[in-house]
């Protein structure tokens, strides 16, 4: 367990009209894209569960993290944070193509696998119904009704949704029951994941093909490959 101290210095709000915070905490309590922190404030009695958060932005102080973060955090708030936790995503060096997808309310946690990847020249095409953030004039974004015509465009796809809707994944990419990929797919499940994986509460269980995953452990990122949809 790494344990390292951190304080919020600000509260902003997200394309979607929903708080997120700005971190400052010592660079190893970072996390990498598509990993997370355990963070809680010693100072909310109230708080019962520490929040899982995951990068929108990285920096060299600190990190932005994307919604949902406690009501009760406001500039100020000192944090004890747990991480970082889990698995990230693993970007291929070759990657040419990349497709992201994001089934969810927010795609915050998608942006550093952006730019990452557009650091490494890589076309990046992003397919969402969420409000848009500024973002680079490199990225492409499409609604998710055009998904399926651009499976074939890419050599790498990266996914962000709720654990409710890995069910629905296989309509929205125009596949069939048994169909696959034609390149590999990552993905990242958003789940509520209060024991950092130290307790295995089965509160984030995940189908995988052979037995039953753990989100907050064996995730948050999976290759697709590896679960049930």
């Amino acid at each position: 367990m790494r344990i390292s101290e951190g304080h919020i210095h600000e509260v902003v709000l997200d394309a979607s009209g929903k708080a997120a915070v700005r971190v400052t905490c010592p660079q190893r309590a970072i996390p990498s894209p598509g990993r997370y922190t355990l963070a809680w404030s010693p100072d909310d009695t109230d708080a019962s569960l520490a929040a899982p958060l995951f990068p929108a932005e990285i920096s060299e102080h600190g990190f932005l993290a994307g919604s949902p973060v406690p009501h009760s955090w406001e500039p100020g708030t000192a944090l004890v944070l747990n991480g970082p936790l889990g698995h990230g995503f693993s970007i291929p060096k070759t990657i040419r193509h990349l497709l992201l997808i994001a089934l969810g309310e927010s795609f915050s946690r998608l942006i550093p696998f952006i730019r990452l990847s557009l650091d490494r020249n890589a076309a990046v095409a992003l397919f969402t119904d969420c409000a848009l953030p500024l973002l680079p004039t490199a990225v492409e974004v499409y609604p998710l009704l055009d998904l399926p015509g651009a499976l074939s465009w890419a050599d790498f796809i990266g996914i962000d949704l709720p654990i409710d809707a890995l069910d629905s994944l296989r309509p929205y990419l125009g596949l069939q029951p048994g169909s696959e990929l034609p390149c590999q797919a990552q993905v990242l499940i958003y789940s509520h994941m209060p024991c950092g994986g130290t307790a295995e509460c089965c509160a984030c269980a995940v189908p995988g093909k052979r037995k039953t995953k753990l989100s907050c452990k064996d995730g948050p990122v999976f290759d697709l490959q590896d679960l049930k949809w």
